[in-house]
């Protein structure tokens, strides 16, 4: 049986779910630049924004808890 250190599995995870994340994010260049001249569009923006920070924070690599 072939074990693969869980430090690699984040690794690989992260790098797989960071382009997406990328595109996503070049895709609703536009929409940032338009929606924050309407009052719900800023709100939306700045709920959609927290998500993404949420999103990107499960990506990011974090240390072992020992």
């Amino acid at each position: 049986m072939i074990v693969i250190n869980a430090t690699w599995q984040r690794v690989v995870l992260g790098a797989l779910l960071v382009f997406p994340l990328a595109l996503i994010i070049a895709v609703m260049i536009p929409a940032l630049i338009v929606l924050p001249f309407f009052s719900a569009g800023r709100e939306f923006l700045l709920k959609l924004i927290d998500k993404f920070i949420s999103w990107a924070r499960v990506i990011a690599l974090k240390a072992d808890a020992k």
